[in-house]
């Protein structure tokens, strides 16, 4: 057990070494030179111009990638205590070093086609880690995950073609010169995969499926953050129109991913719904405008998200895997220390004042309020900020319950690993903000309000607090709740609401389901049609048009009872989406 454990151990080591090492050159080329671009040309003289290897050297790729390689080595040292008993402990760690890897590729290289390592690289080894408990339930939602992300590579690729007549791909001379709004809409577009907005949503809850220290990483700094760094680097080319897109479909993934979490008892379903709604929370400062202070919510939310995550395993694992939150109690006469570090996430979450996540918040929140949104605007974003608050005192009020209701609970030792990785992200979710904004003069930011305006975001967080306590208190339990539900109708609608809140507006049934079992089944059929009998099947199989959906005249599909419920979904989801941004500005 010592080599399986000295693997990950090992690669912690490294990672820490290697986040010092970018900290001591990073701030040396960055204090006296500002912002380099070295590029090695290799290969054949081509089309007037070498094939270039850039690497860009910035404040921002500097801070991104010491969160990530400080987040990283955290999360592996926390695997050498939660993976202890797996067999394959060193694939394991190959993988998530690959997983790192490749991130690190997409934060350094300033060029389209450079990028797409690190882009495909992220997709497909989460695929591979999501898959890494090989049950049914993990290929379904590594399907998903590795589908949904396929679509945004397929933007890429579009968006490099379409900028192939510019002469360059690279970030920096893009900005220079004004990019067509297709350009610039497929750059979103393949972003908004990755970084899970609708319509594309249905992947991050199906993700939890890995192993909880690879949902720390990708939920914290990795694969979720890619897009928002990638819109972030075209920030100076977007027009208003798709700044206007992205405001829309940012403020509906705050709400969704909000009122999801309210009603979700899963433990990791709840912390990735959080993690759904802060990044909505960053695509809408960047639509704003906001891009320095999306970089400074994007590297505070890494640190408390890990801590979450990690102190979330600790408690799923000392109970034997058990995930819903009404079964999880008393844990802090239990684990003392480890519920701690989780009450400081959730309120860092919050945006508690003087917290690590209070700093980034609160200028996210103030920005979009001196903007120029209409009283419908305020409400698509401090409506999720009340939820916010509720669904983390809830989860801290079921957690931190004196109620045991949990027998099968054993109680470890809190070792030195998990003493260590988690003082290490707890003390940033604690004082990143203020040091990062002490440090950083690009993260302060002024914005000048009046005291109505000021109080919005305080009086929001308070009242979702204030909620949770009054829905978790016994006073409320014992109102007519049952004799209220009792009444069938009622009940009925509740059942049906709580359905669609906990399934996302129902996108998991429209973007995960079908399209899933869609590609599998006519790959299937692909397969025995090009590569074993297709000149029989097309020739004497009259039948094999109508399969792929071809019908003859006067024939009617089988099928369209399957093919009618996401039409429906996707109806009601765009014309929501089209009230919502004809609403706006109202």
């Amino acid at each position: 057990m010592g080599l399986k454990l000295c693997s990950s151990l090992k690669a912690s080591i490294f990672l820490f070494i290697i986040d010092f090492v970018i900290l001591l050159f990073g701030v040396y080329f960055v204090s006296h030179y500002g912002e380099i671009v070295l590029e090695y040309n290799f290969g054949h003289y081509l089309f007037s111009g070498f094939i270039g290897f850039p690497v860009i050297i910035d404040w921002v790729s500097i801070i991104v990638s010491l969160i990530v390689v400080l987040v990283s080595a955290s999360v592996m040292m926390f695997s050498s205590f939660y993976m202890s008993e797996e067999t394959y402990l060193s694939r394991f760690t190959w993988l998530v070093m690959l997983f790192v890897v490749s991130m690190i590729f997409l934060i350094f290289i300033p060029n389209l086609v450079g990028l797409m390592i690190g882009w495909d690289g992220l997709g497909l080894v989460s695929f591979v880690l999501v898959m890494y408990y090989q049950d049914k339930k993990s290929l379904g939602s590594a399907m998903i995950t590795f589908l949904s992300n396929r679509i945004g590579d397929a933007f890429f690729i579009m968006a490099i073609g379409a900028s192939s007549f510019l002469g360059s791909w690279h970030f920096l001379d893009l900005s220079e010169i004004e990019l067509s709004i297709m350009i610039i809409g497929l750059v979103v577009v393949g972003s908004m995969t990755k970084s899970a907005q609708i319509p594309f949503s249905a992947w991050l809850p199906a993700a939890m499926t890995a192993p909880t220290p690879v949902s720390a990483l990708v939920h914290s700094s990795t694969l979720v953050t890619a897009g928002v760094y990638v819109i972030f680097r075209f920030s100076d080319s977007m027009s208003s129109s798709w700044s206007f897109f992205l405001l829309c479909v940012s403020s509906m993934t705050l709400l969704m991913a909000g009122l999801g979490a309210g009603f979700e008892v899963d433990l990791k379903k709840v912390i990735a719904l959080s993690t759904l709604s802060q990044l909505g929370m960053m695509m809408l400062v960047l639509s704003v405008g906001g891009y320095f202070i999306c970089i400074f919510h994007l590297v505070v939310h890494a640190m408390f998200k890990a801590l979450m995550f990690m102190c979330a395993g600790f408690f799923i694992y000392t109970s034997g895997g058990i995930q819903d939150s009404r079964y999880l109690s008393s844990l802090w006469v239990k684990y003392p220390f480890v519920s701690s570090w989780m009450g400081v996430s959730c309120l860092s979450l919050m945006g508690l004042p003087f917290m690590g996540g209070f700093y980034s918040k609160d200028l996210i929140l103030e920005l979009c309020l001196t903007w120029g949104m209409s009283w419908f605007g305020v409400f698509m974003i401090m409506g999720p900020t009340f939820c916010t608050a509720f669904y983390s005192v809830r989860l801290l009020s079921r957690l931190f319950n004196r109620v045991d209701v949990s027998p099968c609970c054993f109680f470890p030792l809190e070792n030195w690993k998990i003493f260590l990785c988690t003082t290490i992200l707890g003390l940033g979710g604690i004082f990143g903000g203020v040091i990062l904004q002490l440090l950083v003069p690009f993260f302060n930011s002024f914005t000048y309000m009046g005291f109505f305006m000021k109080i919005i975001t305080p009086v929001s967080v308070l009242l979702g607090a204030m909620f949770s306590f009054g829905v978790s208190s016994k006073s409320f339990t014992g109102w007519d709740m049952e004799k209220w539900l009792g009444t069938a109708w009622i009940s009925k609608y509740y059942l049906v609401v709580l359905d669609l809140l906990s399934s996302l507006w129902f996108l998991m049934l429209f973007s995960g389901r079908p399209i899933s079992c869609w590609t599998l089944v006519k790959g299937s059929e692909l397969e025995v049609v090009m590569e074993k009998s297709w000149g029989k099947a097309v020739v004497a199989n009259e039948n094999f048009f109508s399969s792929w959906g071809y019908l003859k005249v006067g024939e009617v599909s089988k099928d369209f009872k399957y093919l009618l419920l996401p039409v429906v979904f996707s109806g009601v989801i765009f014309i929501v989406f089209l009230s919502s941004l004809f609403s706006l500005y109202l």
